[in-house]
């Protein structure tokens, strides 16, 4: 108790506060003596702390950690597929090969299909390896000034004939006149497909595809929304693991690569989906003039 002059240990919690915004506070409360003589006289000063900024530190660099180690066991994986087509290519070759010794024209023609079936899926998941290990191995940015929106064009240009087939239409306001930022184009590329393509995979026929853009006072704004189902709270926390994905055959490493490529960026990606509504993700760019030199990962 007070009263015997025991010595009281400071409290320390950590609470979370929700409003006006969401902050983590560090808590301590410690005793003091009121200097008044009296045993009982101690009181107790409050002391609150923003320890936000550091819990996100912290946070982020377990979450990296995390994703480097399955980012590697699954290069590994992806390395080890390689070997096994690479000799499935050479004995497909030398099968072929022999077919063409066989007098049974029919029967050779009909197994030469067969071979030249299973040599182009062989090639494409060649592709589909090569492209995965490109995408997922961290690449330093070369950064050049760059226009968001025509970029973006580009992509659209790209994927028009997709858009057509899915029947998508596509409402785009962009802001004339946005600050130019420094990024790698073709990084910038490999961001805005993937979000792209959530959001068509999201939508059935007749969809939209709503795209803004605004300039804040130090940054630049390119939000991407679509009128799919929409994404359950409980699954938004998750959205940037890997292996982690609403999709059926998805593998979960799209939004995780934007991530990545955003944060070497200097940005940032958020993501704001209400069931039956939509998606919009909401990609934020530092201005060319505004940006500062991050440390590497």
């Amino acid at each position: 108790s007070l009263a015997d002059g025991a010595a009281v240990p400071v409290v320390a919690r950590e609470i979370q506060l929700s409003y006006p915004q969401a902050r983590i506070v560090r808590l301590y409360l410690v005793p003091f003596e009121a200097g008044t003589g009296r045993a009982d006289a101690r009181r107790f000063a409050v002391i609150l702390a923003d320890i936000t900024k550091e819990k996100e530190t912290t946070e982020r660099i377990i979450e990296d950690e995390k994703t480097t180690s399955l980012l590697l066991l699954a290069a590994g994986v992806a390395h080890e597929l390689g070997n096994p087509l690479n000799s499935l290519t050479i004995h497909l070759q030398l099968i072929e090969r022999k077919l063409k010794k066989l007098k049974a024209a029919r029967d050779a023609a009909a197994l030469g299909e067969s071979i030249e079936i299973c040599q182009l899926e062989v090639k494409r998941l060649d592709g589909i390896i090569r492209n995965f290990l490109e995408a997922i191995r961290p690449q330093p940015p070369d950064l050049a000034e760059t226009n968001v929106v025509d970029v973006l064009d580009e992509v659209l240009r790209f994927q028009a004939r997709e858009l057509d087939n899915r029947g998508i239409a596509v409402e785009a306001e962009t802001a004339a006149g946005l600050p130019a930022i420094l990024a790698d184009r073709n990084q910038l590329k490999q961001v805005f497909f993937n979000v792209i393509k959530n959001a068509l995979e999201a939508m059935g026929p007749g969809g939209k595809l709503k795209i803004k853009s605004r300039a804040g006072d130090e940054s630049v704004f390119l939000m991407i929304g679509d009128s799919g189902t929409g994404i359950r709270q409980e699954d938004l926390v998750r959205l940037f693991q890997p292996y982690e994905t609403t999709k059926p055959g998805g593998h979960g490493l799209g939004l995780m690569i934007v991530r990545r490529i955003m944060r070497s960026h200097g940005g940032t990606v958020g993501i704001d989906s209400k069931e039956g509504v939509g998606t919009v993700v909401t990609l934020q760019f530092p201005q060319k003039n505004r940006r500062v030199r991050l440390l590497q990962e």
